[in-house]
């Protein structure tokens, strides 16, 4: 089975660890009707295998999210042109979701909860960018 099978719904690998990323991946989820699949980072064995599968053994993906479709993987600002795709598409499917949300804990206490944080990890998502692409 190849990759672009494996990713025909769209993933969306966060960092669940996150405040606002939790929220933005329930956003995208939300807007995408359950197209675009959720998947955290650190507590999600689906995130994981597909990590597993698309990034070479040295490389550290948790530095930023991902979108994975069945061209290839996209990371951070090179994401977000087609998590924007995927929702559009998204919403004229008529799919549902089964992500089930398991967190480190809950809001209280995670560390990017302040604004301050929270400009961090935009100004890295304008920064950082990776594709990762399938071959066809």
């Amino acid at each position: 089975m190849s990759l672009s099978s494996l990713f025909e719904r769209p993933l969306l690998i966060f960092d669940d660890k996150c405040f606002s990323c939790v929220k933005f991946a329930r956003c995208v989820r939300i807007l995408s009707r359950g197209w675009i699949r959720t998947a955290g980072h650190y507590y999600s064995e689906e995130a994981k295998k597909a990590k597993e599968l698309i990034f070479p053994p040295n490389y550290d993906p948790t530095k930023m999210f991902w979108l994975i479709n069945q061209k290839g993987a996209y990371g951070a600002r090179s994401a977000l042109l087609p998590v924007f795709h995927e929702m559009i598409k998204g919403s004229f499917k008529k799919t549902g979701n089964q992500d089930v949300y398991v967190l480190a804990c809950e809001y209280k206490g995670m560390s990017c909860h302040n604004s301050t944080t929270i400009a961090k990890r935009l100004v890295n998502l304008l920064r950082n960018r990776e594709y990762f692409p399938f071959s066809s």
